[in-house]
């Protein structure tokens, strides 16, 4: 088995080899051939192993792939494709050298490379001057900042690199594998044009150190005499002169062999290390011994060496004084009385030492930055000079300046490609000996020696080197020395060749990587304009990306300037840089079961640290360089998305992709997209033939031109069979479906599914479509063709159900006719118009549709019209001008007409077609079909689809005014429709009378009749499209409709009546739509239930009875009970109350039922109106409560008889002209009960009975019997409160809120009564009636949004205002105000519900949407912004019913709150005033003054019913004997 190995392995390469497009295996043996596998699985026949025989085809046993798996390449994916397909193409070669093992170690293969390549030319000719200019803080931040970015690249590459094989390419191979193709491609082109850029700039080092330090002479351009900006081009020519003769042989050296650029690499890595360690000699030698590099300082600025010989003005020779040659440069003879320039006078010259030494605390004056504008001279900090600040300077030319404007963020783009050069280890992956051991430790070793190296020559710089010397970028202020080889030991030429020879070195090291980088990039395919770089010689050299690279590095050097270049070269490194962190981040983050690194130390944080720190070094560098990079790397990405990279390398965008789909169908899962949002999402269902060909291609027409590559469109089909056995026909389906949709420029996903049945295959398709929150809304599929044909009738059944489905899942439907006649994605219409025929409120998916459409190039010279329909009440005039107003506000261009149609007579076709319809029921019952199959059937005779779009071509119309040419127009073959209709918003109605199930055969009407319709596709008989009717029809028509035919009469006149609608509107779309090129219309849906027939749980009294229940427990039992606490009046109290409640609610029914439910001449009742009518019972038994045991029963019931009517039309008033909010009733209800009973009471004041009488107390059993009462009313008094709130949400809070007002009254209630007792004791009165105030308090806001608390709060100070009442204010009102409250409602009604109103108010005060959303407006109904406001319209879709308001304000509101109480307290008081005079007429009988109070006068009482009484007086008299 090693041999077989071992010879495929050798064979490896040949014409067997497929790349990266095709599957790697094409056998289950890895790198196999075909003979191979042969034996290989012959060596298996009589194994132990027969029992997986038959899975040898697809698995290989694991025997067999260990050795390949030990032994597998280390070239990145997609390298060993590339040398078989270079092999293929240059045909088999003779031989081949045997590949030695690599053999490199972490010190040699990655340490000392990116010690190489990271220090370089900015250590030498920039270090210095960075930190004269940054100071030793600004310059130790830029280093640690840069350095920082490094370092976590470097442990992000490190955790990428031990990821398993290890790439060799670097970079590249990292980010493309890692991030992807796309990323993969910017990245590399970006790492590319990096390290070309990064050799222009190893190259103008090179020539800045030849022509400035080492042989000045040689520049062609003479700088000798020039000033300023002359002498700065000068230098500029002399860069590009000698940097293009650099570059050139710098490239022919790569060109003739790269093995001599490496063999060189050690000599200049030697140079590069001497060159540092000389450096550190000589800061040793300052601290013993500073070296003689002085300093002439003219006043405080420092002057150019060449410009004097002796740095003084004048000097002393033979007791003469003579002038220097720095008084010749500043005056303008050698005399001493010669004219000299101003500042020399002035100042005085003095010499310092250019390098104190690291003893002489020259640091601290270097700490901080000095930076300077261009042509600004360096002056010494500390030093003073005498300045005319009005005076020019002049002979600038003999001071140092400062050649550019600096400033913090150049200096870090000029620094950072000091740090670059941390992937050569990584590049050089296929030549160690442990790669992933190595990579990590050699680059985070040399990351930490560089780093090292340069934080402590930033100090030392700063603590041997005067800060003049330090700012003098190229050495003019000591003799033209390069500064740092002014510190060296034991010579400043060690610095400058080592310097020059490092900087060749790096050069030709740029030269040679950044062709390869962009030939593994060319090769790989991702970037098609860049394969010919992909060839190169035959050993393999790539000659053509080497001259591309020798011209990219031009660029550079025509720039000529190392402070230009250097930001360039660093944003591409900071973003090849970034992607590597990102990389890592997102592998991290993503936790892909492939992500397992042996290097441990990473985290995803700093990785996401390292990322954020190269994003920032790129705008801090330069923000327009960054725009630019990331410009390029963004055109890039494009490009390779745009041509299709086709690569699968398992990148991590794929996984993020994944993640992203996650989280947003997990947000999408958190509610419905706001109207805003919507957009139809469509699921196409197709048909296959035989072969898995699509039968309706325009489907996909017409769906593209709908969607225009927008949303989500699933196309999906159904394949009849078996999983197992027609799973290949599945797949040649999707194949098909996917084929056709890359054809029709539809952008979506197919989805085919395998069942028993075409019916429950498309069932599924419509349930599980989608996935989550990104599921289909609208579903297209085709009218059936040839439906009445006997051998196509199931066809038409499955649309049917396809239909109901739709219905049911609240799915929008659309439903092309004639779909083969639409046109095609390339046809154009020049003109036309698109007709809609808006007849119910469908969202406005129909005004969406043309818009949609018009977006296409096919339809976008189509003008859209909008017909509505008018019934014979309707103001034509004015639903135009609305409709022309709704267009504008949808912001839609439209031609409106309203259309007429007026009911006439049922022609006798409408009758024929009818019995055809039910004729063929009869049929279908006689068939004996299951109960399911006869609704389909019926069903499928005239249920049509839910809308429809034709589309007519003019020429083959002819004009039909017979009520058969609307059939005959909708069936010729030419029409083109399509069924719309968003079920979300159609109501539809069926029919209460039907008998039989024959009412569900045709097309249900709208919710509203008058306004809708449906164009009946039908034909007489079964007859053949294009067939107009028989000569006998119009016959039939022009019959007298009276003397109709036997058979008619038993018609269900419900189909009729549907049938004659469809069968006008079908004649009014004929003839207004004629030569429109397509028409848009709402067609109605199946009947909610498919039987027609009405459940009863839908019924309101299941919804309402269990409240009216509640309430009447209140009402006879609550009350009842509650009103006998007197001990000689419990009969009158339980019984007057129940004949009091009985004839209040007879007498409440009419005289509510005339004011709220009167129509027709007729009061219509429910449960609802039960209700009603027991609210005002309990007003009644509310104002009984005040003259109780002062009454006759007759007085009582004319007071009912009275106080009803008064209470109707105060209820009428208020509800219907002022439009309050009073859901517990405590304006209505309690106020009204309260004021008028006090009315009534005061008129019939009895002043005997000021000081009490003596049968006005309560006994120990009349006391139980009321708490008993109080207990019914406490228990049902939420179902009282809440009875008419919303259902839902309203009424949940009714409850709650009433509840905890109950409890919190009754607490209270128990607190105050012991606390005003003297005793200490409970009072009963107080427990009879002071613990239900929460009840009334809390009514008027019940259903708002007032929070328990409130609600709590609420029932105490209900509870408090009551308690008080009966304590202080009941006997303040008999004795004061006439008034005798016999049972306190003023206490218990009036006070709390002043409370309640007031608390009701400031409820609506602060009630907002913030708190509310849009159910304020249900709940406060009247603040809903009124008919024709575009607000409502946004509401009205959030809250699909949500009726026009007033438009009020919170202030309006509270203040028409404010009058309804008001005026129902003065209506009520001058109604109970009114009554209370009629009642003391003397025919009502009322009882005398001693009678008051007890059952005696009315009902047969027992004997002992005084006993108590009785009782009472002989303990009396004992204890006074």
């Amino acid at each position: 088995m090693m041999n077989n190995v071992t010879d495929s392995e050798e064979g490896e390469g040949g014409p067997n080899s497929q790349g990266d497009a095709n599957p790697k295996e094409s056998s289950p043996f890895i790198n196999s051939t075909a003979a191979t596998d042969v034996e290989k699985s012959q060596q298996y026949d009589g194994k132990s192993m027969a029992l997986f025989e038959e899975e040898m085809d697809t698995s290989p046993m694991v025997s067999s792939l260990l050795s390949t798996l030990a032994n597998y390449s280390n070239l990145p994916t997609g390298s060993k494709e590339h040398e078989e397909a270079e092999n293929n193409e240059e045909g088999p070669r003779p031989s081949k050298k045997p590949v030695k093992a690599p053999q490199l170690g972490t010190l040699m293969g990655v340490y000392l490379p990116c010690i190489q390549n990271i220090f370089g030319v900015i250590l030498f000719l920039r270090m210095t001057w960075m930190v004269g200019i940054g100071g030793v803080f600004g310059s130790f931040i830029i280093v640690f900042m840069c350095c920082s970015t490094t370092m976590l690249t470097a442990i992000s590459m490190s955790a990428i690199a031990t990821n398993g094989v290890v790439p060799a390419g670097g970079s590249y191979y990292m980010i493309s594998r890692s991030l992807g193709p796309e990323f993969g491609g910017a990245v590399g082109i970006c790492f590319y044009l990096g390290t070309t850029f990064a050799g222009a700039m190893y190259i103008l080092g090179c020539i800045e150190i030849l022509l400035i330090y080492i042989v000045p002479q040689a520049a062609i351009f003479k700088l000798e005499g020039l000033e300023g900006a002359d002498a700065e081009i000068a230098l500029l020519n002399n860069m590009r002169v000698y940097g293009t003769i650099v570059l050139s042989l710098m490239a022919l050296v790569v060109f003739v062999g790269v093995k001599y650029v490496n063999k060189l690499a050690l000599v200049f890595l030697a140079c590069v290390i001497f060159s540092i360690l000389a450096v550190y000699a000589g800061v040793i030698k300052t601290a013993l011994e500073p070296p003689t590099f002085p300093v002439c300082l003219l006043g405080n600025r420092t002057l150019i060496s060449k410009g004097y010989d002796v740095c003084a003005k004048v000097i002393e020779i033979d007791n003469e004084t003579v002038t220097t040659k720095l008084w010749s440069s500043f005056c303008d003879s050698d005399s001493l009385n010669a004219t000299c320039d101003e500042y020399f006078i002035n100042n005085n010259v003095t010499e310092i030492q250019g390098i104190p030494g690291v003893t002489s605390g020259i640091l601290a004056e270097n700490l901080f930055g000095y930076y300077l504008e261009k042509g600004m001279i360096l002056e010494k900090r500390g030093v003073s000079s005498t300045v005319d600040p009005d005076s020019p300077t002049t002979n600038s030319n003999r001071y140092v300046l400062a050649d550019i404007t600096s400033f913090f963020t150049l200096l870090v783009g000029i620094y950072f490609p000091s740090v670059t050069g941390i992937m050569a280890g990584s590049n050089r992956s296929g030549d160690l000996r442990d790669a992933q051991k190595s990579i990590p430790i050699g680059t985070i070793a040399a990351i930490t020696t560089t780093s090292t190296v340069y934080m402590s020559c930033v100090v030392l710089f700063g603590a041997c080197i005067e800060g003049v010397v330090l700012r003098d970028k190229f050495g003019e202020g000591v003799n033209g020395n390069l500064v740092i080889g002014t510190l060296a030991w034991p010579s400043p030429w060690v610095i400058v060749f080592g310097s020059f020879f490092s900087t060749c070195g790096a050069g030709l090291q740029s030269l040679t990587g950044a062709p390869r980088l962009l030939q593994a990039i060319s090769r790989d395919g991702i970037i098609p304009f860049l394969r010919v770089f992909g060839h190169g010689k035959a050993n393999g050299e790539p000659t053509w990306a080497l001259l591309l690279t020798a011209s990219i590095c031009e660029i550079g050097i025509i720039i000529a300037s190392l402070d230009s270049v250097a930001p360039i070269l660093s944003m591409f490194f900071l973003m090849c840089y970034m992607f590597v962190n990102l990389a890592c981040a997102l592998q991290t983050l993503l936790r892909t079961p492939n992500w397992r690194p042996r290097f441990k130390f990473y985290h995803w944080a700093l990785s996401f640290l390292g990322m954020s720190l190269c994003l920032s070094l790129m705008f801090i560098c330069s923000w327009y360089y960054a725009i630019v990079a990331m410009g390029i790397a963004t055109c890039i990405y494009k490009y390779i998305e745009f041509c299709g990279a086709e690569k699968e390398w398992g990148d991590g965008i794929r996984g993020i992709s994944l993640s992203a789909a996650r989280f947003a169908l997990m947000r999408l899962e958190e509610g419905p997209p706001h109207t805003k949002n919507w957009r139809p999402q469509i699921l196409v269902l197709v048909s296959v033939d035989a072969t898995q060909n699509v039968e309706q291609p325009r489907l996909l027409s017409l769906t593209n031109q709908l969607k225009a590559g927008k949303g989500l469109t699933i196309v999906g089909t159904t394949v009849q069979g078996t999983f197992l056995g027609n799973y290949t026909d599945a797949q040649k389906a999707d194949q098909s479906l996917r084929k056709l949709m890359e054809t029709e420029k539809v952008k979506g996903f197919s989805q085919v599914v395998i069942s028993s049945n075409l019916r429950d295959g498309t069932s599924h398709l419509v349930q599980v479509g989608g996935l989550g929150g990104l599921k289909h809304n609208t579903v297209m599929v085709s009218w059936p063709s040839n439906w009445k044909q006997p051998e196509y009738y199931q066809q038409f059944r499955n649309f049917i159900e396809v239909v109901r489905e739709t219905t049911l899942a609240s799915l929008a439907l659309l439903v092309p006719k004639n779909i083969s006649s639409y046109p095609s994605n390339g046809e154009r219409f020049t003109e036309g118009h698109i007709d809609v025929w808006w007849i119910v409120h469908d969202g406005g998916m129909l005004m969406l549709l043309p818009f949609l459409l018009r977006q296409h190039k096919v339809w976008r010279k189509c003008k859209m019209r909008i017909f509505t329909v008018a019934q014979l009440d309707d103001n034509s005039i004015q639903m135009k001008k609305d409709l022309i107003m709704f267009l504008y506000h949808l912001r839609l261009d439209a031609v409106v007409e309203v259309v007429e149609m007026l009911d006439g007579d049922i022609s006798a076709y409408t009758y024929e077609k009818t019995l055809v319809m039910e004729q063929r029921t009869q049929i279908l019952k006689q068939m004996h079909l299951t109960k399911n199959e006869m609704e389909r059937e019926i069903q499928s005779i005239t249920d049509s689809s839910r809308g429809s779009i034709r589309r007519k071509n003019p020429p083959t119309l002819q004009p039909q005014h017979k009520a058969e040419g609307g059939d005959a127009v909708a069936e010729k073959p030419e029409d083109k429709s399509e069924a719309v209709s968003n079920q979300k918003q159609v109501q539809l109605i069926h029919s209460k009378n039907a008998s039989t199930p024959t009412s569900p055969t045709s097309p249900t009407p709208p919710a509203e009749p008058p306004a809708g319709g449906a164009a009946a596709w039908t034909d007489s008989k079964g007859a053949d499209k294009g067939r107009t009717l028989s000569p006998s029809a119009p016959a039939e028509a022009g019959k007298d409709l009276f003397s109709m035919r036997p058979e008619w009469e038993n018609l269900n006149q419900i189909d009729v009546r549907r049938m004659h609608t469809a069968v006008r509107l079908n004649e009014v779309i004929t003839k207004k739509s004629k030569e429109a090129k397509l028409v848009l219309l709402n067609m109605p849906g199946p009947p909610k239930n498919r039987t027609n027939q009405t459940i009863p749980m839908h019924n309101a009294v299941y919804r309402d009875y269990p409240v009216f229940t509640d309430i009447q427990v209140m009402i006879f039992l609550g009350f009842g009970c509650l009103l006998a606490f007197f001990r000689f009046y419990g009969f009158g109290g339980m019984v007057f109350n129940f004949l009091t409640a009985t004839f209040a609610i007879q007498w409440a029914i009419l005289v509510q039922g005339y004011f709220q439910f009167y129509h027709d001449g007729k009061i219509y009742l429910g449960v609802i109106n039960l209700i009603n009518a027991e609210f005002a019972c309990a007003v009644v038994l509310i104002s009984f409560g005040a003259v109780l045991g002062k009454t006759s029963p007759l007085q009582l019931l004319v007071m009912a008889l009275l106080e009803v009517p008064v209470f109707a039309v105060t209820e009428w008033v208020v509800l219907s002209y002022l439009k309050i909010n009073d859901a517990g009733g405590s304006i209505l209800i309690h106020l009204f009960a309260c004021y008028f009973g006090l009315g009534v009471t005061f008129v019939l004041h009895r002043p005997s009975l000021n000081e009490g009488h003596a049968k006005e107390n309560s006994s120990y059993h009349s006391d139980i019997l009321s708490v008993m009462g109080t207990l019914f009313l406490w228990v049902f008094w939420p179902s009282f409160n809440s009875a008419l709130t919303f259902k839902g949400d309203d009424q949940h809070r009714a409850i709650l809120h009433t509840f905890i007002g109950l409890s919190a009254s009754t607490i209270t209630a128990f607190a105050l009564s012991t606390l005003l007792n003297k005793d200490g004791k409970l009072t009963m009165a107080d427990v009879q009636n002071v613990t239900l105030a929460g009840g009334v308090t809390v009514g008027a806001s019940v259903d708002m949004m007032i929070s328990p608390a409130a609600a709590y709060v609420l029932g105490m100070l209900g509870c408090t205002a009551c308690m008080l009442g009966y304590k202080y204010l009941s006997p303040f009102l008999a004795k004061r105000c006439r008034i005798q409250d016999q049972c306190g409602i003023h206490n218990l009604h009036g006070l709390t519900g002043l409370i309640s109103c007031a608390a009701g108010i400031w409820a609506i005060l602060v009630a907002d949407e913030e708190v509310y959303g849009p159910s304020l407006y249900e709940i406060f109904a009247h603040r809903a912004p009124v008919e024709g406001d575009p607000q409502l319209e946004k509401l009205q879709m959030l809250i699909p019913g949500l009726k026009p308001g007033l438009g009020r304000t919170a202030q309006e509101q509270a203040l028409f709150q404010v009058a309804a109480v008001f005026s129902t307290v003065g209506l009520a008081a001058l109604g109970g005033l009114l009554t209370g005079f009629v009642l003391r007429l003397p025919y009502f009988a009322p009882p005398s003054d001693d009678l008051c109070f007890d059952d005696r006068l009315f009902f047969e009482v027992p004997q002992d019913y005084d006993s108590p009484l009785q009782v009472n007086n002989i303990m009396m008299e004992d204890t006074s004997a």
